[in-house]
């Protein structure tokens, strides 16, 4: 009967221990979107985001202008993942206004919301944190973020393998090549030519 108590609070306390790590989720809101289809404004209602008047500098910033990809070590210290939520229009200069530490660009996926389905690097705020929230390690964050979605489960089917992939890879490199084997790359630039 002691031993029963004592594994239960074990688990209790390992829960607990995963918990602590867990990255805090921010969004600096810019308003510039439509409220009825911003996804980031959806999660702050459901309370799974926190919305922050100024970028911490030591939290990891999706841009998707870095040179640098999100690889899974990059979680090792993270203590929170900020998204800067804002149309595609005035995204570069929104993000060239931001000084942090850490900026990471999120490597090319799928999005899988209405607006954009199907185009590369085109994600919503929700798409880009869960993804960014899946190649760190933390998956059932993900999924808890697109659970709030009609459509959340078909970002999950559509990049289901790049997702596992990148989660894996230990290098910049090795996301570029992964990026290059399912032709993301060229497709991009195919999107950038005809100004998608």
């Amino acid at each position: 009967m002691e031993r029963g108590v004592d594994t239960a609070s074990m688990r209790g306390a390992a829960a607990y221990n995963m918990h602590m790590h867990e990255p805090s989720l921010l969004v600096y809101m810019l308003g510039d979107d439509d409220p009825s289809k911003c996804s980031a404004s959806k999660l702050l209602r459901f309370n799974m985001v926190k919305r922050v008047n100024r970028v911490p500098y030591r939290t990891i910033l999706l841009d998707p202008y870095s040179n640098i990809p999100l690889l899974n070590s990059d979680g090792d210290e993270c203590t929170s993942i900020t998204l800067i939520d804002c149309s595609w229009v005035n995204a570069s200069k929104a993000f060239a206004r931001i000084k942090v530490l850490k900026r990471r660009r999120l490597p090319l996926l799928l999005a899988a919301n209405p607006i954009n389905y199907a185009k590369v690097a085109k994600l919503s705020s929700v798409e880009a944190l869960a993804a960014a929230c899946y190649i760190l390690g933390y998956q059932h964050l993900a999924y808890e973020l697109l659970a709030k979605f009609k459509w959340g489960s078909t970002f999950i089917t559509l990049n289901h393998e790049l997702l596992e992939e990148y989660s894996r890879a230990e290098s910049i490199e090795d996301v570029v090549r992964i990026e290059q084997e399912y032709s993301l790359t060229e497709a991009l630039d195919r999107m950038m030519m005809i100004g998608m």
